[in-house]
């Protein structure tokens, strides 16, 4: 057993060793990319020159911090004044008009002369030139035509860089892809961000539009929260072509104050890697404007980012040597193999670190094998560092020493679990959440309820005890728990990710919110208000020796360690902040948690000291 343990520490110290130095990697990585692209949507633009009684070029000129305006592919319904005709017709102003040929060339058939066997669009220019396009009415007015030639001449003689929203055509060629991709590169357009729910080329198309994207060494803009169809695939072909985006839409910024809306773009790009800053402002005046933009990049200046004309860039590639994984994956393995031995030691079982710590680092040499490999970390550094405080525990004396003692091993465990996550999944598409971290629901689950059948079987001094639980009536004191222990996870399940905002209450929102303009980074709730507070309850009570609650206060407990090692799967996030939130949530939560067992043992001393004090009061 003794040798067992050195193997297990040295494994640990090795794969440590080399998450630590593939953290590193990350670490400068994200440093490195400080720059933020703001971009304002051009009919708001339009909206506040012609408010203040300027043109579009002239209001722009007016801005001497940079920022970008979007624009949006145009068709012929939004380009063209219907003329009574026996088929549908447009009258185009020359420059739209010459643009619109040369692109619906690309994506239709087009005619000089009104065809006879089929039914058609026509187009007319000011000076009278003609072109028809062949095919349904309804589908050639929905086909994009590129951006409008006005609204470019008026955003570059404005001096702003100008970003590209093209729509997807139903059954696009690879010719009419290709030539979009490219006219919109000879508008002036460097960055794409796709209008619609798809992206350009979706399904079928794809390849030829990460292939373009880069020959034309454009930017996907990858919006974030937006379920665009095939943003996720295309980000994941071109990682080193992506930046995200956050979008403040137009009905949300409504509901928004000027400084609501700063707080959230600036918490966008501090705490998720967000690149690009999609700024709508509904109501919003020049002026007010001006504020938001001058307030927003002050702040982002506090935080270390700088809004630069140049735009946002993609992050530099990040795809470090796969032996650096497979030394990661040694120690996860022997660890696996060793809490494996726990409970068989005999015979082959007694080489389990060493063979699981071989497959994993075999598994780590394959993308998909890393994934399943950074799971199994986030199962088992919890889980093994909150039932090593039982061991530790035993026969050891209750001392402030010993307390502290005690809770440091919960949390390194915890940390070093973070550290392999980490550095197992340290590569670019994890930046910008082109891939992620899979199994965030077991990994919440799991190590819950194996500590809480631990700690049971603790408690009741063997592993068999759902035997004799079966055999007997159930109290109702007991399904109570078992409520409490499902109802906990289940909230857990539900909470995780972004798909049920309502699941947290409004007072919590409340508590958030103050908290961010307190901090710098807000920590976690379930970290300083449950998980780490019932830690240091669970300590007292396994130091002081009292278990009738303890299965249920280390189940709790393990709620705190679970978040920390989850926050560090959000690798989107950068990792100096996953290292704040968590720092904040351990600092909060001992605190609270001392409070919590300063209550706890002034009132458990007084209802052990009330029948002593009856009893002399009774004495002859």
């Amino acid at each position: 057993m003794r040798l067992l343990g050195w193997l297990l520490a040295l494994g640990l110290v090795v794969s440590s060793l080399a998450a630590g130095a593939l953290a590193l990697q990350r670490l400068r990585v994200e440093q490195a990319n400080r720059a933020v692209e703001v971009v304002l949507d051009y009919p708001d633009v339009a909206q506040w020159s012609s408010a203040s009684g300027k043109t579009v070029a002239a209001w722009l000129r007016g801005f001497s911090m940079p920022f970008s305006v979007a624009l949006t592919e145009g068709t012929l319904a939004d380009w063209g004044m219907p003329v009574a005709a026996p088929t549908p017709t447009y009258l185009l102003s020359e420059t739209r008009f010459q643009q619109a040929k040369r692109v619906l060339a690309l994506k239709a058939r087009v005619e000089l002369k009104p065809p006879q066997d089929a039914p058609a669009v026509e187009a007319r220019s000011e000076s009278g030139a003609r072109f028809w396009v062949v095919g349904d009415p309804l589908a050639i007015m929905q086909l994009g035509l590129g951006l409008d030639p006005a609204q470019v001449a008026q955003v570059r003689a404005g001096g702003k860089p100008i970003v590209a929203r093209l729509i997807n055509p139903q059954g696009i060629t690879p010719l009419a892809l290709r030539g979009s991709l490219l006219f919109a590169r000879e508008q002036g357009a460097s960055l794409l961000i796709f209008a619609g729910d798809q992206v350009l080329g979706y399904r079928p198309g794809l390849q030829a539009t990460a292939h373009n994207i880069q020959a034309n060494a454009m930017r996907f803009g990858a919006i974030e929260f937006a379920k665009q169809a095939g943003a996720g695939n295309l980000a994941h072909a071109i990682p080193d072509r992506t930046v995200r985006v956050h979008s403040v839409g137009l009905a949300e910024s409504l509901l928004l104050s000027p400084g609501e809306i700063v707080e959230r773009l600036e918490r966008a790009a501090q705490e998720r890697n967000i690149r690009v800053l999609y700024l709508r402002a509904a109501g919003a005046d020049t002026a007010t404007l001006r504020d938001i933009l001058q307030q927003l990049e002050r702040r982002l200046h506090r935080a270390g980012y700088a809004i630069r004309e140049s735009g946002a860039r993609p992050f530099e590639a990040l795809q470090p040597p796969a032996w650096q994984f497979a030394l990661v994956g040694l120690g996860v393995g022997v660890l696996a193999g060793w809490a494996l031995t726990l409970f068989r030691r005999a015979g082959v079982w007694a080489f389990a670190p060493l063979v699981l710590g071989a497959a994993f680092a075999m598994l780590c040499l394959l993308p998909l094998g890393r994934k399943a490999v950074a799971l199994a970390a986030a199962l088992l550094f919890p889980t093994v560092g909150v039932v090593a405080m039982a061991w530790l525990a035993r026969g050891t004396a209750p001392s402030l020493w010993q307390g502290a003692r005690l809770l440091l091993v919960p949390f390194a465990w915890s940390l070093m679990g973070a550290l392999h996550i980490v550095g197992m999944l340290a590569e670019t598409p994890f930046l910008i959440k082109a891939d992620q971290f899979a199994g965030v629901k077991l990994a919440h689950a799991l190590p819950l309820l194996l500590v809480l059948v631990f700690y049971t079987a603790w408690v009741v001094g063997r592993w068999d005890f759902w035997r004799k639980w079966l055999t007997h009536p159930v109290l109702w004191g007991q399904a109570l728990l078992a409520l409490v222990v499902l109802g906990a996870v289940g909230l857990m399940l539900v909470r995780t990710g972004n798909e049920a905002p309502g699941a947290v209450p409004d007072w919590e929102l409340r508590l958030r919110a103050l908290l961010e303009s307190v901090m710098q980074v807000r920590p976690r709730t379930k970290e300083f208000l449950i998980g780490h507070p019932a830690l240091v309850v669970g300590a007292w009570l396994l130091l002081t020796g009292r278990t009738r609650f303890l299965p249920l206060v280390m189940f709790l407990a393990t709620i705190g360690q679970v978040s920390i090692v989850n926050t560090f799967c959000h690798l989107h996030s950068p990792l100096l902040v996953s290292l704040q939130r968590t720092g904040w949530g351990i600092l909060l939560g001992v605190g609270l948690g001392l409070l919590a067992l300063g209550v706890l043992t002034r009132w458990t001393r007084a209802d052990t000291a009330r029948p002593l004090a009856d009893s002399r009061t009774a004495a002859p």
